[in-house]
């Protein structure tokens, strides 16, 4: 066998472990762009103001800061969800077994979620706009759960139905 065929083959099967694991690593991108001082508090309220106000036009600059409030952790819980359930698929695709879920693909999924969430609310404690706060990690980690949750749910009800997910 020539080594060009070696080359080509171990770069196919690099190429195959590392492919499920970029939805995950852009997704993780995309937390960093929303965590730096573009899209603090601060920045996204006065968008948001002029869109609210120009839909809802007799909206109170009171009530439109909870909606903000509410938009923003809605945002963590969704956000922080959805990087866990990409990064579940990305670990059933690392590790495959027979079955279309297990604690270990979650709970790895957990942890990465936990990572990202610690180290973005760390890393919001360097940029003036923003402050860190466990809160917003334990917000994220709810996210994360719920949507382990419903993969688990999904799964089972897809064995009952016999179809693969």
């Amino acid at each position: 066998m020539s080594s060009s065929v070696i080359e080509q083959s171990i770069s196919r099967s690099l190429w195959s472990r590392l492919l499920p694991w970029l939805p995950t690593f852009l997704w993780l991108c995309l937390l960093a762009v929303c965590s730096s001082d573009q899209l603090s508090a601060k920045h996204t309220s006065s968008l948001l103001w002029k869109i609210m106000h120009a839909v809802f036009p007799g909206l109170s600059y009171q009530s439109f800061i909870v909606i903000h409030f509410l938009i923003r952790k809605g945002a963590h819980f969704t956000f922080y969800g959805i990087l866990s359930w990409l990064a579940f698929r990305s670990w059933r695709a690392t590790l495959p077994r027979r079955t279309s879920w297990t604690f270990q693909w979650s709970g790895l999924a957990l942890a990465l979620t936990l990572a990202a969430a610690m180290l973005d609310e760390f890393h919001q404690t360097f940029v003036p706009s923003r402050t860190g706060s466990p809160y917003d990690v334990l917000l994220d980690m709810t996210g994360a759960i719920f949507f382990q949750i419903l993969i688990a749910s999904f799964s089972s009800l897809a064995m009952k139905l016999n179809v693969r997910l």
